[in-house]
């Protein structure tokens, strides 16, 4: 201490983090119920409360992990649009018109991973920053952001629309935007062809993820 002319003891008015592990972890951000009648509106909402903290974690980290998708932090509306057209009815073989903007870095359906990855990051980045919040296990993000939050419900609507497609490879890719143990049907990855090994399934499913032409088990486009 700069005023101390001999040793001293002091109060220091920030509390220490809890550094043990035990405690369960919790959002300090109070998001409201989500809205079941409006997914678009209710994630607009948690968006908006929580652009103040993500703000603060971009400024004082000097850095941000949104933007793998191609949007920058400034896009993010263009990002909630693109995560709620595709909970509802968008296609998932085109990005939706309702998202126009940013230059996308991938095609789709490659994309809808990404973009889901830059909003996941904003929600964690703005619930880290917040002072008390601590930092949570992924368990503890995974069950915030799945049970909690109208992201969380987008989410698991677009794998229920997977799921209605029934396509092997977008049920792979399923697997990258719910982790295991939230979705409530079985392996998040679905049933994957039992006719190959499993590098040989992963190949087609990269194949098929990064555009490559349609092949003969691939259904329709919508």
């Amino acid at each position: 201490m700069e005023t101390a002319t001999e040793p001293t003891i002091a109060d220091y008015p920030r509390e220490a983090p809890d550094g043990n592990g035990d405690g369960v972890w919790a959002c300090s951000v109070s998001l409201p119920e989500p809205n079941i009648s409006d997914l678009e509106a209710a994630l607009r909402t948690e968006v908006d409360l929580l652009t103040p903290w993500y703000e603060e974690t971009r400024r004082r980290r000097g850095r941000t992990t949104v933007g793998i998708s191609g949007a920058t932090p400034e896009q993010i509306d263009a990002v909630v649009s693109f995560v709620a057209a595709c909970a509802e009815d968008a296609s998932f073989w085109d990005a939706p018109a309702v998202a126009a903007g940013p230059q996308w870095n991938h095609p789709m359906p490659i994309l809808l991973r990404h973009v889901v990855e830059d909003l996941r990051a904003f929600y964690q980045e703005a619930v880290t920053s917040r002072p008390g919040s601590g930092a949570p296990s992924q368990h503890d993000m995974h069950s915030w952001i799945f049970t909690e939050t109208a992201l969380g419900r987008a989410l698991l609507q677009i794998g229920q629309r997977i799921a209605e497609v029934g396509d092997a490879p977008l049920l792979m890719m399923r697997g990258f935007i719910i982790p295991e143990g939230f979705w409530a049907d079985g392996p998040s990855w679905g049933q994957q062809p039992s006719d190959a090994t499993g590098d040989e399934r992963m190949g087609r499913a990269q194949s098929y993820l990064v555009g490559a032409p349609a092949s003969n088990d691939r259904p329709a486009r919508e």
